[in-house]
């Protein structure tokens, strides 16, 4: 199996996979996505504040394995061995469409994006406590929301859904929302969210990784409703 697998079907990938996006910062930053910051929204008392990001102009989102690498290839491939081994990973820029879509995230911030029509697959993670919203304009476009709150302490999704709130309230447009992640109720331990598009129709789920013992993992995946 390879990372082209996981970016082709990742609902059918992460069924059969322990899948996690990587918890090193700088392996899923914008600048390591190919993505940019187009707008800030400060409005709140500088306790958070609100990033609108889009992709860099001639560079898209690509992913790769972290760990072990591929002798005649030089992929890296996942880090230990059998079905039940973490798959982990990692942003890298290409120059070639691959159709990602991908929202990173920052401390504090919500994060959020439209999903433009070329996009076949979304993502955004690694998730350890953020809350995500997924959206509709008044157009049917998607629009992803990554909401964190680290200074507020933990467990406090009521405050992450408000922020959220009140950045779809300062946009251009109404954006309504009709999906959502939250922890402790759609994930419990470290996850992320991803949608695909098949026949026009987009789907949003939640990935769920949790450590069995003995340096093994199992990952549960839920449909968003």
């Amino acid at each position: 199996m390879s990372i082209q697998d996981f970016i082709n079907n990742p609902l059918a990938y992460t069924k059969g996979h322990v899948v996690q996006f990587s918890h090193q910062a700088g392996d899923v930053s914008p600048a390591a996505s190919g993505m940019q910051v187009t707008q800030v929204i400060n409005n709140w008392g500088g306790n958070w504040t609100a990033e609108e990001y889009q992709q860099i102009p001639g560079q898209f989102t690509d992913f790769t394995f972290f760990g072990d690498t591929n002798t005649l290839t030089g992929e890296h491939v996942r880090i230990g061995k059998g079905s039940r081994a973490m798959h982990s990973i990692c942003c890298r820029v290409t120059n070639v469409e691959k159709h990602i879509r991908f929202l990173p995230w920052k401390a504090n911030t919500v994060t959020f994006m439209q999903i433009d029509g070329a996009g076949e697959t979304f993502f955004t993670g690694p998730l350890s406590g953020c809350s995500i919203f997924i959206g509709l304009d008044a157009g049917n476009n998607y629009w992803g929301f990554h909401a964190n709150r680290n200074n507020a302490g933990a467990h406090n999704a009521a405050i992450k859904t408000s922020m959220t709130i009140n950045t779809i309230g300062s946009m251009a447009g109404p954006v309504r929302v009709v999906h959502s992640a939250v922890y402790q109720q759609q994930y419990h331990d470290l996850g992320f969210v991803f949608g695909q598009r098949r026949g026009g129709r987009w789907r949003f789920y939640v990935a769920d990784t949790r450590a069995t013992g003995g340096g093994k993992f199992a990952t549960t995946v839920q449909e968003l409703a």
